[in-house]
């Protein structure tokens, strides 16, 4: 009788899924693409490379976003702008402009979000 019922329940639940064509808030599904949040800003950078930065915490922090992995940097004292650091990698932001090293080589460089691709009312990490 048990195993019935959790076949039925594994049936039922098997064919509600089945009809779902994706996820709640996830528009399309790739495996090898890397998933962005909205709210993140995406920076061009020199050499075509694209730097994906997820401010938090009302600035308090900075997370990474890498194709393969992510890690967070916390924010540090700085002339201007914004600076978030770990120990190894340091991001240097202000406006829409920012700088990425690792181990004193720089990463990415000259990065600038580009106009057309964010909306002007994205919260400002190097706002005074």
């Amino acid at each position: 009788m048990r195993k019935t019922i959790l076949a039925a329940v594994f049936i039922a639940t098997a064919g509600l899924l089945a009809g779902c064509g994706s996820w709640p808030g996830i528009d399309s599904y790739d495996a090898d693409a890397p998933r962005i949040p909205r709210d993140a800003k995406i920076y061009a950078c020199d050499g075509g490379k694209q730097l994906v930065v997820l401010y938090a915490g009302k600035g308090k922090s900075a997370m990474i976003i890498y194709p393969d992995r992510e890690f967070r940097l916390d924010s540090m004292p700085a002339g201007s702008g914004m600076k978030y650091g770990n120990g190894r990698t340091t991001l240097s932001a202000r406006g829409d402009e920012a700088t990425l090293e690792e181990d004193g080589a720089m990463l990415f460089a000259n990065c600038k979000v580009p106009p057309d691709t964010q909306p002007s009312t994205d919260p400002d990490p190097g706002a005074v």
